[in-house]
């Protein structure tokens, strides 16, 4: 390069600087690309900056490890450019450390020159420091969150190396010039990272291996840094997510937006529900309860490749956030199973999809289910069972059931008090004739049964399992900036019917009848993977367990509808895992926060801590009633047996 090109890049690194220092000094946020190719990012004032700098050779995969960071410099390697970033650095440290007291740089390489000359005996990570005794306590917390880090199913090795020369191998060490030459109080640590993420030879990467890395290396990384700064890591205020990006980047809002669009575009349990579930019963009946009724579904008003088109267009790896990709991955994954179930509906190829969606009826829930079922203190007569949740079709209404009309006068004045206490919970009510259960919610709408009868006991427990939890959840993630938590999270379901179930049981209405449904429920799901004939199962729940000819034909139609749907086991399993949740002494809060799963709560815990979202916008009305909260202590502990027993 000429020096008249060199001094031009000197003079673009100086302005940079300037514009850098003048950005942070008012807590402005920094995206810039550097001279010679790279890119700048601070989220805004922060203690630290993650540096990379691309080596004399290939090197896929490592600048991904900075780029999840809040506060991250990846640059060229090339000799020209080394004092600029070097300013660069040396400006946003010494500005940073006005503000902090102290400031971390953390540069990051790949050690593939030593693990070719050693063979590839090295530790995983080698951390790089001056003096080891000047940060015992940050040192020892980078080396016990790096050794949680999973490589190949064991835990990472690491070695502490006290060294002059922090720099990676090939490339000059990161001159930290600025006016403030002493930079007192800035530290430099360096990691050496064994290059597992790729092969040794060919350099290939391994994308999957290397998105968990990045997931473990960013909660690695904010804690040591939570400790450098003095915080512990622990408290709300002082913990280590907060040093995470803050931010839906365009990128991210942009999948996001996608990945919503794709999945509102189809309503999978609509589709897979049959539009004749009458005149199926009565089909059966007149058969003596032989045979398989005839079901008919909903034509799909779409064409299932060009969803998956749309949906594999979706550009998830451009998401630096690793929370982010993950839980965008995971949502990919889902849809794209669900629309190979309804590209199979009606056929036997339906059943496989519908495991990988919802899981089978395992051992020990299908021994709860029967638990359920044997502990039953009434034993409903064949042909008298009823659903705790709804009246069957075709009964006809006693002198205790509420009408049609008054269901929905309530259900509209439940909607009421929820739009006044968030103006955006705009929920509708709709009659619906094509319907298997007699209520159910779609999105924001709740739909009624046009032959739903309730009994005046069902109603508040029903509301609040629809309309104060599935609606709740809808909108309180409407009100969020991260759309995937009123589309829903992937297998987001069970945690849902868990927590729709235990509304019934803190508001006094979860029956031994209505637990005995969900037992039953399970039973037909097995009964149904284990290859049994529609009429087989009917006769299992109906004869050896007691219930209705009607329940017995609703249940056993809901686990054979589609081709075979397992998703009934999520209601009973849902509320046995979070009963073990709350056990454990958890809040129930964070889990209105939107349509998530159990398994999702760190991410959620996290991207709060974060600032991207935030708490629940409304909780469950019961939460006013007397007495809710006390029950719902009072449960903490309890089996789903030992529930039952609690109920007043």
């Amino acid at each position: 390069m000429s020096a008249a090109s060199t001094s031009a890049e000197a003079a673009n690194f100086s302005q940079l600087s300037t514009i850098v220092e003048g950005r942070l000094a008012k807590n402005r946020r920094v995206r810039r690309n550097l001279p010679g190719g790279g890119r700048l990012r601070m989220d805004r004032q922060l203690p630290f900056l993650c540096v990379y700098r691309q080596p004399p050779r290939s090197d896929a995969g490592t600048r991904e490890l900075v780029t999840s960071e809040a506060a991250y410099l990846h640059a060229s390697g090339q000799p020209q450019h080394q004092r600029g970033i070097g300013q660069l650095c040396g400006q946003i440290a010494s500005t940073m450390r006005e503000h902090f007291g102290t400031f971390l740089i953390v540069e990051v390489w790949s050690q593939q020159q030593a693990a070719e000359a050693s063979g590839g005996d090295v530790p995983d990570f080698q951390v790089h420091c001056r003096e080891a005794s000047s940060m015992p306590g940050t040192l020892e917390t980078f080396c016990d969150a790096l050794g949680q880090i999973d490589v190949d199913g064991a835990a990472a090795t690491v070695e502490v190396c006290q060294t002059d020369r922090i720099t990676p191998p090939e490339l000059p060490p990161l001159a930290l010039a600025c006016q403030d030459t002493a930079l007192a109080g800035v530290v430099h640590l360096g990691i050496a990272v064994r290059p597992f993420y790729r092969d040794n030879q060919t350099g290939e990467l391994y994308p999957v291996v290397l998105e968990e890395l990045r997931g473990q290396w960013a909660w690695a990384l904010r804690r040591a840094i939570s400790k450098f700064t003095g915080g512990d890591g622990k408290t709300t205020a002082m913990h280590y997510h907060t040093l995470g990006p803050t931010a839906l980047v365009k990128a991210a809002r942009l999948v996001d937006q996608q990945l919503c669009e794709v999945s509102q575009s189809f309503d999978f349990l609509l589709q897979v529900t049959p539009i004749n579930s009458d005149e199926a019963w009565a089909e059966f009946q007149a058969s003596g309860f032989a045979g398989m009724p005839l079901l008919r579904y909903r034509p799909l008003p779409y064409r299932i490749n060009l969803l998956k088109r749309r949906l594999f267009d979706i550009e998830i790896e451009r998401i630096e956030d690793t929370t982010l990709a993950k839980l965008f991955w995971e949502k990919q994954d889902e849809l794209d199973c669900e629309l190979t179930a309804l590209r199979h509906l009606d056929t036997s190829q339906f059943l496989h999809s519908s495991l990988q969606l919802y899981g089978g009826a395992e051992d020990d829930l299908v021994q709860l289910a029967a638990q359920l079922l044997d502990r039953s203190s009434q034993r409903p007569a064949a042909g008298t069972g009823t659903s705790n949740r709804e009246m069957p079709r075709g009964r006809s209404a006693n002198a205790a059931s509420l009408s049609l009309d008054a269901v929905v006068k309530r259900a509209r004045e439940e909607i009421d008090y929820y739009h006044r206490q968030m103006p955006s919970f705009n929920a509708t009510v709709e009659v619906c004739n094509e319907i298997a259960s007699g209520i159910m919610v779609s999105q924001g709408k709740l739909l009624v049964a046009e032959t739903l009868k309730l009994s005046p006991r069902r109603i508040g427990p029903l509301l609040h399992h629809e309309i104060g939890t599935h609606l709740l959840t809808y909108f309180n993630g409407r009100n969020q900036p991260f759309r995937q938590l009123y589309a829903g999270l992937a297998r987001y379901e069970e945690l849902q019917e868990g927590l729709a179930v235990l509304a019934e049981y803190l508001t006094g209405g979860l029956t031994a009848g209505r637990l005995r449904g969900l037992a039953a429920r399970v039973i037909a799901a097995r009964s149904m993977t284990d290859g049994a004939a529609f009429s087989d199962t009917f006769a299992r729940l109906h004869e050896e367990h007691g219930l209705g000819a009607r329940k017995s034909f609703v249940t056993t139609l809901r686990a054979y509808r589609g081709g075979g749907l397992t998703k009934d086991v999520i209601y009973l399993r849902g509320l046995r895992d979070l009963l073990a949740y709350l056990a454990r002494g958890h809040d129930i809060e964070p889990l209105y926060v939107g349509k998530i799963g159990l398994p999702h709560l760190p991410y959620i815990q996290e991207l709060r801590r974060r600032g991207i979202i935030e708490a629940p916008a409304v909780l469950p009305r019961f939460w006013q009633q007397a007495g809710a909260r006390e029950r719902l202590e009072a449960c903490r502990g309890l089996s789903v047996t030992e529930l039952l027993e609690h109920q007043t």
